[in-house]
């Protein structure tokens, strides 16, 4: 892959960003590598107070949580290509609460946070599409999330 023209490539079929112009669009892959994970590799830990925000290129990544008084890890969500994640603490500024790992080799576009919102903050039409694009992500993970976990309460009760 060629880092940048690549990133600018996944960037343009994204919701909301495909609709920016070409410096807009420049601006957001700035703040992006593309990263190569291996399975077990983890993205971020809770407590962790990395701002940063992750899309799925390929590959599938994991969201867990540890669940009082059960001794492992219960995996909430599985997500797969076009999927963002890490985005909550991104829009809110809070530590993580979950822990994300790749389920296999993955490949990633990581977004520098604090480079990201200064991105946002220098041209509202970025603003506009990525927290568009982030807030979306959210809701979705976030009911996601909402759905298994009481599935995971019915199970053990």
């Amino acid at each position: 892959m060629n880092g940048g023209s690549d990133i600018v490539g996944i960037l343009r079929g994204m919701p909301f960003l495909g609709e920016l112009d070409d410096e807009a669009v420049s601006a957001v892959a700035s703040t992006a590598v593309l990263a190569s994970a291996a399975e077990g590799d983890v993205f971020y830990r809770e407590d962790g107070d990395s701002y940063d925000v992750y899309f799925v290129v390929s590959g599938i990544v994991a969201i867990w949580l540890e669940l009082p008084n059960y001794e492992r890890y219960s995996e909430l969500l599985t997500l797969r290509s076009g999927s963002l994640f890490g985005a909550l603490s991104f829009l809110d500024g809070a530590r993580r609460d979950m822990r994300t790992t790749a389920r296999e080799r993955s490949l990633v576009l990581r977004f520098d946070g604090p480079l990201l919102k200064a991105a946002c903050a220098s041209d509202p039409k970025v603003g506009r599409a990525v927290y568009r694009l982030l807030g979306a992500a959210a809701a979705r993970n976030a009911r996601d999330i909402s759905i298994e976990m009481r599935n995971l309460m019915a199970e053990r009760a």
